[in-house]
């Protein structure tokens, strides 16, 4: 007869068995669910790519097309001040001429809607440089005999308002000339639709922050080209951006509204003068110092167009990055012209 301590030591035998089987259940469960293929995350997860608009860095639902760059002469005298449709440049590009002052070239995507965009003025080659990079259109109004003489070179098609006339311009005749010749949107639109004209070089632009970073130190400083061209870049924090003076004048739009920069590259550039009328010409398939100034702080870089395309990069030869916005290229000769603040 099996004793009550036996039944004990028997019952606990068994319920140990059923612990031991239960769990090796548990294990062979557990080990046919991990030899299953993992559930892949990043397909259940919706993939939103943030594409950038190739002039600006704003962030689009889809990659920017069916759209060409235009580049256009702007006069930066005192009687050509201000000018009309400049606000609406995504880039703005500005060098010295001859006699010491300063001319602009601003580049538009052509879908931008302008009624009035000038003064427009004369072609140079360093500027037909950096407007070759986007293809698209330049549009001008003479220009210097190197540059006429080059202009076939260049793969953008270029508008000269000596030749088109009323065509694609106009003279106002409440200004004085050369100051008086505009130009507007449906004006190189109807270039478009008459001439093949290249979509914007997508290989040939900067790169932008994605997402933006935060603030950093910023810096005020000045170009001095000469004078009245002096150059005033103050951060305005309320806009977290770069506003702009001209000879201590504030450097306003024909809308009253003070010219406002996200990025501002101030390059300097090999430069020589060729002429007894002043006449530049300037290295730009080459490479040198640059610094770029923008909400993050100021950054000492190089630049480098060698292969035709503008790049910048630090210091370890890591391609620099943009904040998305409006961007000013200040290109100088001797880098004694940049002063930190």
């Amino acid at each position: 007869m099996i004793s009550h301590q036996s039944k004990i030591y028997f019952a606990i035998a068994v319920i140990f068995m059923a612990v031991i089987l239960l769990g090796l259940g548990i294990f062979n469960w557990l080990s046919s669910k991990t030899n299953q293929s993992p559930v892949n995350i990043e397909n259940d997860i919706e993939q939103t790519e943030v594409f950038r608009h190739p002039l600006n860095g704003e962030a689009l639902e889809k990659p920017a097309q069916d759209f060409f760059a235009v580049s256009i002469m702007f006069d930066n005298s005192y009687d050509a001040r201000p000018q009309y449709g400049l606000d609406k440049a995504d880039i703005v590009y500005e060098a010295l001429a001859e006699g010491n002052i300063t001319r602009l070239m601003g580049v538009f995507d052509s879908r931008q809607s302008i009624d009035k965009v000038g003064p427009v003025r004369s072609a140079r080659p360093y500027f037909m440089d950096w407007a070759n990079e986007y293809n698209g259109i330049y549009m001008h109004v003479g220009g210097s005999p190197k540059a006429l003489n080059s202009m076939d070179s260049y793969d953008f098609y270029e508008i000269d308002q000596i030749g088109a006339g009323e065509i694609y311009f106009w003279r106002d005749d409440n200004l004085d000339a050369p100051h008086n010749v505009f130009t507007s949107s449906s004006n190189w639109l109807r270039a478009g639709e008459l001439n093949e004209i290249a979509d914007i070089n997508l290989e040939k632009n900067w790169k932008f922050f994605s997402p933006e970073p935060e603030k950093g130190v910023v810096l005020d400083f000045f170009v001095d080209y000469n004078g009245v061209y002096k150059v005033d870049w103050k951060f305005n924090d309320r806009l977290n951006a770069y506003l702009r003076w001209q000879g201590d004048d504030k450097f306003i739009y024909h809308t009253g509204e003070q010219v406002k920069a996200d990025n501002i590259i101030i390059k300097v550039v090999d430069t020589k003068i060729v002429d007894d009328l002043g006449r530049r010409e300037m290295d730009n398939q080459s490479y040198g110092k640059a610094f770029i100034f923008n909400h993050l702080g100021m950054t000492e870089a190089w630049w480098d167009s060698r292969d035709g395309k503008d790049s910048l990069y630090d210091f370890d030869l890591n391609t620099i990055e943009l904040v998305p916005g409006k961007t000013w290229v200040q290109i100088i000769p001797d880098i004694d012209m940049l002063t930190m603040i």
